[in-house]
């Protein structure tokens, strides 16, 4: 059975857009991290970034960002937010997690924007915000971040 990874596909808008895109990125992201065996998932490789060690980790990495992409924008907002959100790595163990784990940040980020179908784009232009590794976003900015996020480790992961 697929993953859903949004509630209401198909909406007008750059967030309808946009986050039908960060379904089909979460849904071909998930085809290839799904594909590996088990032992090939957790195998660890040489890496000066502990997020690149193994396929596991890449996994780990791009689910829990998926949450803390959805929480910039929830604190901007001035709803409820997690400061750095980590994915707890028992919830991530073979590869038949990814789908459910990435699927819960995909919703998150879904429920996170869906007052922004009526807000004008200035309004949304408005919440700005900076980001650990340093450039200011938008909300929108940080909904098209986050699905390139997906299509960068897709392709890492392909290339494994």
């Amino acid at each position: 059975m697929a993953t859903v990874f949004v509630e209401r596909p198909g909406r007008s808008g750059p967030f309808g857009a946009l986050l039908d895109e960060y379904a089909r990125a979460a849904a071909e992201f998930c085809r290839v991290a799904e594909a590996f065996d088990a032992a090939r998932f957790n195998r660890p490789r040489p890496s000066n970034d502990p997020d690149t060690v193994s396929p596991r980790a890449v996994c780990l990495h791009v689910c829990g960002a998926a949450h803390r992409y959805a929480h910039y924008i929830r604190a901007v907002r001035g709803i409820d937010f997690v400061e750095r959100f980590q994915l707890p790595p028992e919830q991530l163990v073979v590869p038949a997690d990814v789908g459910p784990r990435l699927a819960e940040g995909v919703r998150l980020m879904e429920d996170t924007v869906e007052p922004f179908f009526a807000f004008p784009d200035e309004a949304i232009q408005r919440l700005s915000f900076v980001v650990r590794w340093g450039p200011t976003y938008d909300p929108e900015m940080m909904l098209e971040h986050a699905v390139c996020h997906l299509l960068r480790h897709r392709r890492q992961l392909e290339r494994w």
